[in-house]
This record gives C-alpha cells, sequence and structure tokens, in this order.
C-alpha cells in the first residue's frame, strides 16, 4: 500500500471506477476533498498487491487516542476473499492510527461475516452509512422492459404524474435551487422526523459532485411550483440516489414517481446501468415499525430485491485505545460534534 502518485491523484475518479466493485461515490476525490472541510484529512492510496485498487482512507483525530480511520464504503472489492491484502496494507500505512473502520460492498452472508472475523475484522457498534440494506435498479433493459419490471402501481402512479402534467428537468446549482432543494429535503425531515445537516453541508458537496461531472440536480414541478427533488450522484456505471425531498402539496399528482423515473432515464442515457437507491430496512426488518419502512414502500415500486452488505467492520490497530474509543470516547465525539458543531461525527 502506498500514497497515489501525483498522476494517479490527477486521475483518481478513473481508478476508483476500475476498482473491483465498479466505484463508489464516497471514494471519489470530490468527496474525500469536501470531508477534508469537515475535520477529515483524506490519504489517497493505492494497493498494488494482485489488482490495482484505488483506496480513499478519510483521518480524523481523536484526542488522546491518535487517529481514527474510516474507509467510506470501500475498500473497493466485493469478496472477502479480496481483502485480506488490502487490511494488511492499511495496516502498514495506519500511522498512528487506532482503528480503522472499513466498510466494503461485500453480500451480507454467514460465510462473508466469518471471513471478516478471522481476518481480525471487528463488527462495528454502529454502521456508519444507513446504505447496508437497499434496492438497485438495472437500467440495462430498454425502457419499455424497465417499466414492465416495476410494479403495477408505481407505473401507474408514473403515468398519472405525466397525464397530470408533471414535468421533469435537471437543473443548474445555483443559490435559488440549492433553498429549493434544501426547503424540499426539510420538508420531508419534517414529515418523517430525520436528522438532517446544515444546508451549507449539502451545498457544498453537491457543487463539489456537480462540478467533477459526478452529480445533477433534479426538480419535478407542476405549473411552475416545484414538488419534489433529486440529486444524484454517479461515477462510471453506477449512480445513486444521494438526496431527495418533496413537499406534501400536490401529494395526488405522485411527482416522485415520475421524477424517479425520468431521473433513472437520463442516467441511463449517459452509460449508468445501476441506480442505487441507497436506504431500505433488512429484509429480516420489514415491517412497518422500521424508520425505513416507509423508504422501502415507495423505493419498492421500482424494485422490491433488497441488496445487503456487511456494513462497516472495524479494524483495530492499538488495542487499548480501540478498547477506550469504543467504551467512552466514540460516544463523547459524536455528542461533542452535535453539540458543539450542529454537525454529524461521521
Amino acid at each position: 500500500m502506498r500514497r497515489a502518485s501525483p498522476q494517479e491523484l490527477g486521475g483518481w475518479d478513473g481508478l476508483v471506477a476500475e476498482n473491483p466493485d465498479g466505484g463508489q461515490i464516497l471514494q471519489t476525490r470530490a468527496w474525500g476533498e469536501f470531508k477534508r472541510a469537515h475535520r477529515w484529512a483524506p490519504e489517497y492510496l493505492v494497493s498494488d498487491s494482485g489488482q490495482r485498487v484505488a483506496i480513499l482512507e478519510l483521518r480524523h483525530s481523536v484526542p488522546g487516542l491518535g487517529v481514527l480511520g474510516y474507509v467510506p464504503k470501500g475498500p473497493g472489492v466485493t469478496a472477502a476473499a479480496e481483502l485480506p491484502a488490502l487490511l494488511e496494507g492499511l495496516r502498514a500505512t495506519a500511522g498512528s492510527a487506532f482503528v480503522i473502520k472499513v466498510e466494503p460492498e461485500i453480500a451480507q452472508s454467514a460465510a462473508a461475516v466469518a471471513a471478516l472475523r478471522e481476518m481480525g475484522l471487528e463488527k462495528s457498534r454502529h454502521d456508519v452509512q444507513i446504505s447496508r440494506a437497499t434496492i438497485i435498479v438495472d437500467l440495462r433493459p430498454d425502457e419499455e422492459a424497465m417499466l414492465a419490471s416495476f410494479k403495477p402501481k408505481c407505473r401507474y402512479n408514473i403515468r398519472l404524474g405525466q397525464r397530470r402534467g408533471v414535468t421533469v428537468a435537471p437543473v443548474a446549482l445555483d443559490a435559488t435551487s440549492i433553498d429549493t432543494m434544501y426547503a424540499l429535503m426539510a420538508s420531508t425531515r419534517d414529515r418523517a422526523g430525520f436528522t438532517l445537516r446544515s444546508k451549507e453541508y449539502f451545498a457544498q458537496y453537491w457543487q463539489l459532485h456537480a462540478a467533477a461531472g459526478q452529480g445533477q440536480l433534479f426538480f419535478a414541478s407542476l405549473d411552475g411550483a416545484v414538488l419534489a427533488g433529486v440529486f444524484a450522484t454517479y461515477i462510471g456505471r453506477k449512480a445513486w440516489y444521494k438526496d431527495g425531498g418533496s413537499t406534501k402539496e400536490h401529494a395526488s399528482v405522485m411527482a416522485p414517481h415520475l421524477l424517479q423515473w425520468e431521473v433513472m432515464r437520463w442516467l441511463r442515457a449517459r452509460g449508468v446501468e445501476a441506480y442505487d437507491l441507497v436506504a431500505v430496512p433488512p429484509a429480516a426488518e420489514l415491517n412497518p415499525s422500521h424508520p425505513l419502512f416507509g423508504l422501502y414502500r415507495f423505493k419498492s415500486g421500482f424494485s422490491d430485491q433488497i441488496t445487503e452488505y456487511v456494513g462497516t467492520w472495524d479494524l483495530p490497530i492499538q488495542r487499548r485505545r480501540f478498547a477506550a474509543w469504543n467504551a467512552v470516547a466514540e460516544r463523547a465525539a459524536h455528542q461533542w460534534a452535535y453539540r458543539v458543531r450542529h454537525d454529524l461525527l461521521y
């Protein structure tokens, strides 16, 4: 494991897209530089052991303990057998880190969990990203076949939106569109009760990904009024439903369904083959009391196949400091970030 050369850093996103997992938006240069502004130092690493893998590791200083390392949605492999050499490389470049959190998109299974434990990994008490379980829509079929694969009610809602005059368009990021999108997200937050970071936080990474050609904002409107918005991110042949929001006004015209369909058409036209809808409950927890069940009910209209990953795992480097982190310091760090910076830790 080594730091990326200046030439590799200049073409970083191309390296990420060539990773065995096909690339991950949270491993891009834009995400690393965005998190630099939020107390995380990005390290751009390359492993040449076997197949080359580009790895973004974020490093955060924890007073009294050292450095907390975090590889968001990576390293970029999909099989447990590909992980040991990468973990050894992360250990070798750990420096003052007491733990490195990893969350490769390896499919959840008893065999995968056993393999990760055999490598010395320990399951994190909490997953950092909420996308451990997700729904991925296949964009490779033609549009008629895609529509036919949706549930009948979803198809009906898409066509209803079209009949009622809802229009969907990609929009440029400016002060007005950012304000509008954040207001839509805040409206959804008020109805669903989830935590929402500041407008400045979202605006910064929207702008960075858009500038890198990896993000696009879309609005669904009716008679000039914006009813719903989506910010989609993409790299290589993969895309993600990164952020979304809607107003409760004119809910009967089903703008969010038509909006997602038009986003899929836009992505498909640009060579994207898979659209990750990001967060749903695990299959074993599909019940109305789950906080993500409302999202599942909407997203499952496009596909009801749930993909589950192994989630976040800890690679302990310094055992005593790692134990202190688990016992006290992580909770204190979360509380400090929320109370002092009015933000989340990760």
